[in-house]
């Protein structure tokens, strides 16, 4: 049997919801950085089965971090439209 490597949390329990397990994938983050809402493609992370609860090596979110903080790096602008809760008539 192969031995993982010890970052590796692929089969992990979620910690959140304590019934999915955590499988390696690629995909999108939005990003906060100051201000700004960067959406970085392709990141590296484990993704619970269950909730869709992500959990990053803490070298991926040191780089997601200094990947945002570099505007030459941005290939792309996209308009997102943003709007605030108002309370209506949610059952109780």
């Amino acid at each position: 049997m192969k031995r993982k490597k010890a970052s590796d949390m692929t089969g992990e329990l979620c910690a959140l919801c304590c019934e999915g397990h955590l499988e390696a994938k690629r995909g999108r983050e939005y990003f906060r950085y100051g201000e700004a809402l960067i959406i970085i493609e392709d990141v590296p992370a484990w993704v619970c089965n269950k909730c869709g609860e992500r959990y990053h090596h803490a070298r991926v979110f040191k780089r997601m971090r200094q990947i945002a903080a570099r505007s030459d790096q941005v290939t792309e602008h996209v308009r997102v439209p943003v709007t605030r809760y108002q309370p209506g008539d949610e059952a109780a």
